[in-house]
């Protein structure tokens, strides 16, 4: 299959180099910088493109994984070319298909939102059509992503949610993994030890969390004794309002996700 990319940043980059690892295709690449892509300059099957339109007219599926503040010149390329040629497939937060469509003047477009985990195959990816993608090929695109790991298929309305749980938070979760490192360190362990006890226990956390089929306050009353060292570090979390912040951090996160 013949993929074009435009912006090859962190997601572009990310969809480029699993799909390149996991099928054969054809690649044709474009970035305003062009010292980011010459890495890829050794590959046969990924073509380096002096643009976005070169890109659109040689690609079944074009990945559109530029910023949304960016975006506008990037439509405005494909506004041009007056023939539908393939797909556009957005990775853009905030930029709906209607508005898409309406500012490069196609019909064909495909929303994702993937998350950086979706490098290494665990991650999940929304999904949404334009009414004008019919059913095959959205079969088609279904097996395309899967390298990415697993994809669902949510209305456009939800995925400003869909973004904060999913893309920023890995950011998040570092930021909560990051705390609890740090507070190691200041107990007295080891940095490269409370690294991977933090770690193994945030995994063997979601594991058993999984495996046991229980919710996470269930998990937390069973480690908790009476008057005992978790309750009471527990109980500093609550008085500091760490619930609250989290919550509030996931809140403003989704509001900035709908300005843009």
């Amino acid at each position: 299959m013949k993929l074009g990319i435009v912006g090859v940043g962190n997601i572009g980059s990310m969809i480029l180099e699993v799909l390149n690892e996991k099928a054969e295709h054809e690649f044709y690449i474009y970035n305003r910088s062009i010292e980011k892509v010459r890495k890829y300059e050794v590959f046969e099957n990924i073509k380096i493109c002096s643009g976005v339109s070169e890109v659109y007219l040689n690609s079944d599926y074009t990945f559109l994984c530029v910023k949304p503040q960016q975006s506008k010149e990037v439509y405005d390329a494909l506004a041009k070319i007056q023939d539908e040629h393939g797909i556009l497939v957005s990775t853009a937060a905030g930029k709906r298909i209607d508005e898409i469509m309406s500012s490069t003047n196609k019909k064909m477009v495909i929303r994702i939102m993937p998350t950086i985990t979706s490098r290494i195959s665990i991650g999940i990816t929304a999904v949404c059509y334009s009414r004008d993608i019919p059913w095959e090929k959205r079969h088609e695109f279904e097996k395309l992503i899967y390298p990415l790991g697993e994809s669902i298929e949510l209305e456009e309305e939800k995925f400003d949610a869909f973004t904060v749980l999913n893309s920023s938070g890995p950011a998040f979760v570092a930021f909560i993994l990051e705390s609890f490192i740090e507070g190691a360190i200041n107990i007295g362990v080891n940095p490269d030890y409370a690294r991977d006890i933090v770690l193994r226990t945030f995994e063997g956390s979601i594991k058993l969390l999984e495996h046991m089929s229980i919710e996470p306050s269930r998990l937390k009353y069973l480690v908790s004794s009476p008057g005992g060292v978790t309750i009471r570090g527990l109980y500093e979390l609550e008085r500091n309002g760490v619930k609250g912040a989290i919550m509030s951090a996931i809140y403003e996160a989704y509001k900035r996700s709908q300005e843009l």
